[in-house]
């Protein structure tokens, strides 16, 4: 049990590709917090001008949004698959 619990055994073991993903795990949560911003951003200005294409704009962000957050999720995946 001892022989489990040392640094570098299987339950402690760390190597750099680990302390590499941690990063870009919080690059890809940035980037998914980042379009939600950007998101609100446009929706609040399309909400005080008045145009005829406020709709279009809306639909515009959401097509993105759910595009940032299935890419981001992809990539999250991958990461911690490798």
């Amino acid at each position: 049990m001892l022989k489990q619990l040392e640094f570098g055994g299987n339950v402690f073991s760390f190597d750099l590709l680990s302390l590499l993903k941690i990063p870009i795990i919080f690059i890809l949560l940035g980037n998914i917090l980042f379009a939600t911003f950007l998101s609100l951003r446009v929706r609040i200005l399309s909400d005080t001008y008045k145009s005829p294409r406020n709709k279009m704009i809306k639909q515009i962000m959401a097509i993105h949004m759910i595009v940032v957050i299935v890419g981001t999720l992809l990539s999250l995946l991958f990461v911690i698959l490798t």
